[in-house]
């Protein structure tokens, strides 16, 4: 029989579901259908172009090794030495390794700086695993992905561990503490594919700099590194989006869907490129399946919220910005937009309460200061 485990530590390690940032819209990791042949990258023009070295994701360094060495429990058995490696590197006392999901790091790296996202976490407990003499092997988990709104940048993340395994048993290794529920799907990654994700995750930080060159040239070293990741297509089709080659950023996005007929992103995006240049018939295709795709998106249903206030519709406001709430409840603009609707509404003590729920929520002071409601007499 096949069991699975989970390491769960209690140490100051901050909880995030999603954590690799795999971006608007800009797209989210999950299983690619077989495609063969992909069309070559259709370039990007008048941008300065940048070389991209190779990284070694699962390098490891003399200290790397010495750790492993001081803490896999040598000549002990492989599910104790994994226990004991885990809580080594999960020990804030130890290793001290501080959980940041916008920090993306090669193993050495993220072992030198103690720092990284769930990706940076995983390629070095796993290089350190396989130095142990385990068998070990990235894992992506299929939650729903997590939407987040970076300088108007929709960005999608997805959650990857680390998973030890031997004679039918699997232990996970998760830098978030979650517990992986029976119920969900995971899936093993290839170490290409989680450099690809190395790559694709420096091509999002870079388009949220507004650097499309720099952008550019994470995502083509991805996609170089696997040309079969339908989401990493997706997001050099942003890149020619933004970059005024529509026909090229149709090719990218139609290359998506081929590989996975439901991307999301590439639905999205697709279908806003048929909208805007009037290719009705081509739009109304694909409709039905990015309305479908649309819905699980809780900043959709914001936007809808916010249409439904101009429209003076404040009763469905009200349900769709609490639809958004529910999807994720850490969102402050999503309560500012209910605060808002309730005001209108006539619905002030609720208005208040939303728009505190909102301040409570929202990063810093810039963004507190927006948070208000019109005055009584408005």
């Amino acid at each position: 029989m096949n069991t699975s485990h989970t390491f769960h530590f209690n140490v100051s390690i901050p909880v995030r579901l999603g954590c690799c940032l795999l971006t608007g819209l800009l797209a989210a990791s999950c299983a690619s259908s077989p495609f063969h042949d992909p069309p070559e990258i259709p370039e990007l023009a008048n941008q300065p172009g940048h070389a991209i070295q190779d990284v070694e994701l699962l390098a490891m360094t003399p200290e790397m090794e010495e750790f492993v060495d001081r803490h896999s429990g040598r000549g002990s058995r492989w599910q104790n030495k994994t226990w004991t490696l885990a809580y080594a590197v999960m020990d804030p006392y130890i290793l001290d390794f501080e959980y940041d999901p916008q920090v993306t790091l090669p193993a050495d790296q993220a072992f030198e700086q103690r720092e990284g996202n769930c990706l940076s976490f995983s390629s070095m407990f796993v290089a350190m695993a396989r130095k142990a003499g385990m068998k070990a092997y990235f894992q992506e988990v299929e939650i729903p992905p997590t939407w987040s709104n970076v300088d108007d940048n929709l960005l999608v993340s997805k959650h990857v561990n680390a998973v030890v395994y031997s004679e039918g048993h699997t232990f996970t290794v998760d830098v978030s503490r979650r517990k992986t529920r029976e119920i969900e799907r995971t899936r093993r990654l290839s170490d290409k594919e989680a450099e690809a994700q190395y790559y694709n995750n420096l091509g999002a930080d870079a388009l949220i700099a507004q650097d499309i060159g720099l952008a550019y040239a994470y995502f083509g070293k991805a996609l170089e590194t696997d040309s079969g990741l339908s989401y990493i297509w997706s997001n050099i089709g942003v890149i020619l989006r933004r970059n005024g080659q529509t026909e090229d950023a149709i090719l990218a996005y139609q290359t998506a869907l081929e590989m996975e007929p439901d991307q999301s992103v590439a639905l999205n995006n697709l279908h806003v490129i048929y909208t805007e240049d009037g290719n009705l018939a081509a739009a109304e295709e694909l409709g039905a399946r990015v309305e479908r795709n649309r819905r699980k998106n809780p900043y959709y249903m914001q936007y809808l919220a916010e249409l439904a206030i101009e429209e003076m519709r404040y009763d469905d406001a009200i349900g769709l910005a609490k639809k958004a709430i529910r999807m994720d409840a850490r969102e402050y603009r999503f309560y500012y937009t209910l605060a808002q609707a309730q005001y209108l509404d006539g619905k002030t003590n609720l208005a208040q309460a939303s728009l505190d729920q909102a301040l409570q929520r929202a990063p810093d002071f810039e963004a507190k200061s927006k948070l208000v409601l019109p005055p009584e007499d408005y």
